[in-house]
């Protein structure tokens, strides 16, 4: 990733971050997805310069934090993005910066940016498994639970209890809505650091669990 453009939600008494980020990170989205690969990919990345996850008080405090960065491997592919177009009707709320080169001596590492799925519905995974492998739901269950401990390396019993009673994390998020149905969820993101920088493509929010985009 050589090239990037930054962009910076905009602090205002009268209108919640949180809102903000919704409407800018689904333009974002839309941009990207009439960008996508035949295979549904895209080859623009995105990171959150200021985001942070932490414990404090036996708790997990998440920060997303008010930038959004967004790579590509030339400058002609931020410019057909064209985000200062999908981002037009914000432009009260947001900052956005002209395309710059990403300055490679102040690059500390690389991050993994990636959309996160926690299942709360153990059930709804199992049936669908369970379709998916044309077995019953006793089976797939049975199954899930046993891939579940040697993948944990944990006791099958304590497999068991984690399906019934699933322990979710807390990770910063931006309230989207599905382009399909219409239905509103919370895009969670993990993002972590690496000293390997690896190249790829990215899902359609311009994120991947294994291609990295520059930090600094």
């Amino acid at each position: 990733m050589n090239h990037y453009q930054e962009i910076t939600i905009i602090k205002s008494p009268d209108i919640s971050p949180y809102f903000v980020w919704s409407k800018v990170f689904m333009q974002v989205h839309i941009a990207l997805v009439e960008l996508k690969n035949k295979d549904d990919t895209v080859n623009i990345g995105v990171s959150f310069p200021e985001y942070r996850r932490f414990e404090k008080n036996d708790k997990i405090i998440s920060v997303l934090g008010s930038k959004l960065r967004v790579f590509a491997k030339s400058e002609d592919e931020l410019r057909e993005l064209d985000l200062n177009q999908w981002l037009s009707r914000l432009s009260d709320y947001v900052h956005i910066k002209s395309i710059k080169s990403v300055p490679e001596k102040d690059v500390k590492n690389h991050l993994v940016v990636n959309k996160v799925d926690q299942i709360g519905n153990m059930e709804r995974l199992t049936r669908r498994f369970a379709k998916r492998k044309n077995i019953s739901f006793e089976a797939a269950k049975q199954q899930q639970i046993e891939n579940y401990a040697k993948e944990k390396g944990i006791s099958i019993s304590k497999s068991a209890d984690l399906y019934d009673n699933p322990k979710l994390q807390s990770y910063p998020y931006i309230m989207m809505k599905s382009l399909s149905g219409n239905n509103q969820f919370s895009l969670e993101i993990d993002q972590s650091e690496t000293d390997q920088p690896q190249t790829g493509v990215f899902n359609t929010y311009g994120m991947s669990s294994k291609t990295t985009v520059p930090h600094w």
